[in-house]
């Protein structure tokens, strides 16, 4: 080489320039960060800080900056990307910081639900980029007085099953407890007994000032300890009201409450007041699961039966299994609690796989069941109220006590049409028809959302005062009570006109004060209320759900029933059930009126192993749509072709979804059943590896579907 020339210089510059960058390049710390995005993959930043596997990062991408999660850190630069085209990491959240389990936790969901871990950390996470605030909200922080506590004396069999929760919780951290009592038997007092326990480790004089980033603050106190924390799930905001004023009584504080209706700032000052452990008990719905507890002791699940705890959306993953997970990756203990049992929660109870705590006694006293045989009722039009449930409900005020009457139908009437040229009200956008809500003057879609307003002509034909309704929601009934019962103090909790946990605690309180005298009400009000003076129960319809082709309707239906029937006689006063059926030679009204729980759950169990169906199968549904109804069931059918077909492997349809047309969206059904031994995510991914998706469909993958 010729340094005298002028290539030659240029030549040695280029050197020069190279191991200057090459310098550059090893000085530099590269992060692979996880952003809340539908993405499976992290993006690599140059991190010109401190920085660590979990750190929570704020960085450029696109034209926005978000935060996401550092997942890997290298020294080593990506190939064949140069220097200058890294985005530099702009900040790092000093509040939180997401643990090894934590990450680990993240990606079990993402695998086990067939979910990117991007939207699974958007659950995480996904407060951070919700919105701008100008001024960061304090921690949360429960001051926790233990002289207050006042815990109500325990039955002997309680008693006896929190010993024995104890005993099996201090040889397995990582136990799982099913406390299965009928509805009133005490569940709730024997988790509190547990909670008890574990609150009273708490130290609030040593919790440490920063349990983030310890090794950046080096002037912590090393025996700084981090305060134990407990965690209740409830499938529904409408339980939360009567649990917060037990707890409070019993503890002398307020737990945290997590759920969708809470206001931003809130929930900003319970996520950071959760990362710093200065939460201690939080109360909250699915979601809660997925919030960043620094030192998590306990779960509940209460109500576990519950499909609300199915996430849907999103990103379909079930709150119950995934903290039974959760559990065991961070090693502790996890109770679940209910009346009725999930049957695949039963069978684990039963076979030893989690150890089963039953209370057969309730504090009340046994209910009275009636059934009344709708084929002898003989109804006025608009008529819904047998005659022995009027004279029942007419004796219950007479003698000052409270009445729930059941129909799991909102609005008025499901079906709505003109009597001149006999057409139906449907939705425009779904296979469905527009339920009549009559106090918003809507006709409703229960799907999709889309309303319209009622008209007193038809928008068909244009005759006036033709429009009729068919069938019976509450607020049809709501009509017939005050007509019946023109005194009554009458109360209808639906979720459509209780939206928030402020108006569920107003009419909770109303119903404890005897302001109400009938609540009429859909499930929203059948579960964990505990009511003193409420004695009656008339269920309007028991038949709704029980000739559905779905899987777990008989379960569902049995559930339901027991829920109801347990909000009457749960003090000294007997409580008496009218249950309305044009079927009252069913086989489950048989076992309700018995009692015979056990042979109710032995008949269904047998029926799934019989039929080789979940828990003794693995289900996955793939739920495949597009606006072109042969678009969707062409691409359907071509997904079962690359599926191998063995002893193992059975695979169903493609068939129409119960709705069909949802949204305009055409909708079809393929479900894959698998022996449980089946590496069911491994054959989904591989699948799925062979298979081109047109931009005109959508598939949405539910591993373990509930409905």
């Amino acid at each position: 080489m010729n340094f005298g020339s002028e290539n030659g210089l240029v030549a040695v510059f280029k050197i020069k320039l190279s191991e200057s960058l090459n310098q550059q390049i090893m000085s530099k710390i590269f992060a692979q960060v996880l952003l809340p995005l539908a993405l499976n993959e992290p993006f690599s930043y140059l991190a010109e800080i401190e920085i660590e596997r979990g750190d929570v990062v704020r960085v450029q991408f696109g034209k926005k900056e978000i935060w996401g999660v550092v997942i890997g850190v290298s020294k080593d630069a990506p190939e064949n990307v140069k220097i200058e085209k890294f985005k530099k990491i702009i900040e790092v959240n000093q509040r939180l910081k997401l643990s090894k389990n934590q990450l680990k936790f993240i990606e079990i969901i993402s695998s086990y639900n067939l979910a990117s871990q991007g939207l699974v950390l958007r659950a995480f996470i996904g407060i951070l980029n919700s919105d701008k605030v100008k001024k960061e909200s304090a921690p949360k922080n429960q001051k926790i007085k233990k002289e207050n506590f006042s815990l109500k004396k325990l039955l002997p069999k309680q008693q006896k099953i929190v010993d024995e929760l104890q005993e099996k919780m201090a040889e397995n951290p990582h136990f799982i407890g099913l406390l299965d009592g009928v509805t009133g038997s005490g569940k709730t007092e024997i988790y509190f007994a547990l909670i008890a326990q574990i609150l009273n480790q708490v130290q609030d004089d040593k919790v440490c000032l920063d349990s983030i980033h310890p090794h950046r603050h080096p002037e912590l106190d090393s025996e700084s300890i981090i305060n134990p924390q407990v965690l209740i799930l409830l499938p529904e905001i409408a339980l939360t009201s009567q649990l917060l004023l037990r707890f409070k009584e019993q503890f002398g504080f307020d737990p945290a409450l997590w759920h969708s209706k809470i206001s931003k700032k809130e929930k900003r000052e319970i996520f950071y007041g959760v990362a710093q452990a200065s939460v201690k008990v939080l109360i909250g719905a699915r979601s809660a699961l997925l919030l960043p507890f620094k030192n998590l002791k306990l779960i509940v699940i209460d109500e576990e039966h519950d499909s609300s705890f199915k996430q849907e959306d999103v990103f379909n993953f079930h709150a119950r299994d995934m903290a039974i997970v959760k559990a065991k990756l961070e090693n502790f203990p996890i109770i679940l609690s209910s009346a009725t049992p999930a049957i695949e929660t039963y069978s684990n109870a039963t076979s030893g796989k989690y150890h089963h705590f039953i209370l057969e006694q309730s504090f009340g006293q046994k209910n009275a069941i009636e059934m009344v045989d709708l084929r002898r009722e003989k109804f006025q039009a608009n008529e819904f109220l047998s005659q022995k449930l009027r004279e029942e409900i007419a004796q219950n005020l007479a003698l000052k006590k409270q009445t729930l009457l059941f129909l799991n139908r909102r609005g008025y009437a499901p079906v709505t049409l003109c009597k001149t040229c006999g057409k139906k009200y449907d939705c425009p956008d779904c296979d469905f028809h527009l339920v009549l809500h009559k106090s918003k003057k809507k006709l409703i879609c229960h799907h999709c959302g889309h309303h319209e307003q009622l008209l007193s002509n038809c928008k068909f034909c244009g005759e006036q005062d033709v429009i009729i309704s068919i069938g019976a929601g509450v607020e049809k009934v709501e009509e017939e009570v005050r007509a019946t019962f023109v005194d009554a103090r009458i109360a209808v909790i639906t979720s459509d006109n209780v939206s928030n946990f402020s108006e569920v605690d107003k009419l909770v309180k109303q119903i404890l004060n005897s302001e109400i005298d009938i609540i009429i009400g859909t499930q929203m009000i059948a579960k964990g209320h505990d009511f003193p003076d409420l004695t009656l129960v008339g269920i309007i319809d028991a038949d709704s759900s029980l000739y559905s082709s779905e899987l777990r309707a008989l379960e569902k239906t049995y559930q339901i029933l027991m829920q109801v029937i347990g909000r009457a006689g749960r003090r000294e006063d007997v409580g008496k059930i009218i249950i309305q059926t044009y079927n009252p030679q069913n086989f489950i009204f048989e076992k309700i009126i018995e009692s015979d729980k056990k042979s109710f759950y032995e008949f269904e169990t047998k029926n799934r192993r019989a039929l080789d169906l979940p828990p003794f199968s693995r289900l996955t549904r793939f739920e495949i749509s597009s606006f072109a109804e042969s678009e969707a069931k062409n691409f359907a059918k071509k997904l079962i072709q690359h599926f191998p077909i063995d002893d193992k492997i059975e695979i169903f349809g493609p068939a129409p979804a119960a709705l069909q047309r949802l949204k305009n969206r055409h909708h079809f059904f393929v479900n894959l059943k698998t022996a449980k031994k089946v590496n069911l995510q491994k054959l989904v991914v591989d699948v799925m590896k062979n298979l081109e998706i047109p931009k005109s469909i959508r598939m949405v993958i539910d591993v373990d579907p509930v409905n």
